[in-house]
């Protein structure tokens, strides 16, 4: 790291308007689109850009502070949970986990995403990437422990982890990664470490955390990487959106001249359905000279059935439609979204949680990992699921009848 180009304050500040910009055409918000937000988000500017983009946005929100300081944002506040979101079935056209679900618990992914896709024809997650560098991991260990004892989440995952939960709903998969190419400045790592300390000492988190990242600061040779933002969309097969992104405005000669290094373009994964392109497939490279091509969408294939295996994916929602009948062929064939039968007005049921651990550990890894490592004890008791239950001794102590 210490020998990779830097930006500097200037062209780092550019860059990261452009990747803003590129996550936010990623989403292709079109005027009089209806748009769900999960929450309001730290600051509501996300939500505010879609209501200046003339979607008509709903927000989903339960906390009393946002919804008093977001009120008069343009948007409708909709006073509920992301796990049973109180909306009729395919009532929005684009539904947004926008930096939402690594603060979330994750025994509640599964469910949040499967209540998206009923209510919405085309969901979206965004989320920052887990750190790479060694400081960004223990800055992200030190923000994720404080939030835990604050009984909170903060837990970052990578890409595969949130492309699952989407397909888990049975929809067609795009991927967007944006990133930066150089290393930020200094003030970068001043910014982040102040902005945690601000958020971290507002919520009374433990001294040691903010010690020790107070400590980090006052590095002179510490250098934090920016993590890459993911943009996972959701849709029928057939209907994802292409998105339009804006092309790179070339920089003027005065300022190339000022500035240490020209600005790369910024790379990003190139956009794939559920079945992986092949090997050969170029990746889109962001700029003025290139553009941005989108691949075509291969149809995912289903194997699951066809192979007996099982699966490790996140439980889908039960009034989602059955993803094969008795007739289907050999291979089966992926089922877009359809609208789910209508339920009676009763009490929303619990939340199903992803699948801990392989199924079988014998063929089996897991895909989401297991979130709370339980202790391995061997159990030789058949009767108890916790093991036999010790032998109480006896009293120490009769009771007497009272004297006649």
């Amino acid at each position: 790291m210490n020998d990779a180009p830097v930006y500097t304050a200037e062209e780092f500040e550019e860059e990261a308007q452009r990747i803003e910009t590129l996550v936010w055409e990623a989403l292709a918000v079109e005027p009089g689109m209806r748009v769900l937000f999960c929450g309001y988000g730290k600051d509501g500017s996300e939500v505010a850009r879609a209501v200046e983009a003339g979607a008509q946005v709903t927000v989903v929100e339960h906390r009393d502070e946002m919804l008093r300081r977001y009120a008069d944002l343009g948007a409708t506040a909709l006073r509920g949970s992301t796990s049973v979101i109180p909306l009729p079935a395919q009532s929005i056209d684009l539904a947004v986990a926008f930096h939402y679900l690594h603060e979330a618990d994750p025994f509640f992914h599964a469910q949040i995403v499967s209540e998206l896709a009923r209510v919405a024809s085309r969901i979206a997650v965004v989320e920052p990437a887990p750190p790479a560098d060694p400081l960004g991991k223990r800055i992200a260990s030190l923000y994720a422990q404080a939030k835990r004892e604050l009984g909170q989440f903060e837990y970052y995952q990578p890409l595969e982890y949130w492309k699952k939960l989407v397909q888990a709903v049975r929809a067609e998969v795009a991927q967007h990664v944006f990133a930066f190419e150089k290393v930020p400045p200094r003030e970068y790592l001043r910014d982040t470490i102040a902005l945690l300390l601000d958020t971290m000492e507002v919520e009374d988190a433990p001294q040691r955390y903010l010690d020790e990242l107070r400590e980090i600061a006052r590095r002179d040779d510490a250098m934090l990487l920016p993590p890459p933002r993911y943009v996972i969309m959701g849709a029928p097969v057939g209907e994802l959106p292409r998105p339009r992104f804006t092309p790179r405005v070339q920089r003027t000669a005065a300022a190339t001249r000022e500035s240490r290094a020209p600005i790369p373009a910024v790379r990003t994964a190139a956009s794939e359905s559920d079945r992986s392109l092949p090997e050969s497939t170029p990746e889109r490279v962001v700029s003025a000279e290139a553009g941005y091509a989108f691949p075509p969408i291969v149809p995912p294939p289903d194997t699951s059935a066809a192979t007996g295996g099982t699966s490790t994916m996140p439980s889908a929602p039960t009034t989602f439609p059955s993803r094969q009948s008795q007739q289907s062929p050999p291979i089966p064939q992926p089922q877009p979204f359809t609208q789910p039968p209508q339920l009676p007005q009763m009490p929303p049921p619990a939340p199903v949680p992803p699948p801990i651990g392989p199924q079988n550990p014998d063929t089996e890894t897991s895909s989401f990992g297991i979130p709370f490592a339980l202790p391995d004890t061997p159990n030789d008791s058949e009767d108890e699921p916790f093991g036999p239950l010790p032998e109480m001794p006896p009293p120490g102590w009769r009771w007497e009848p009272p004297g006649q």
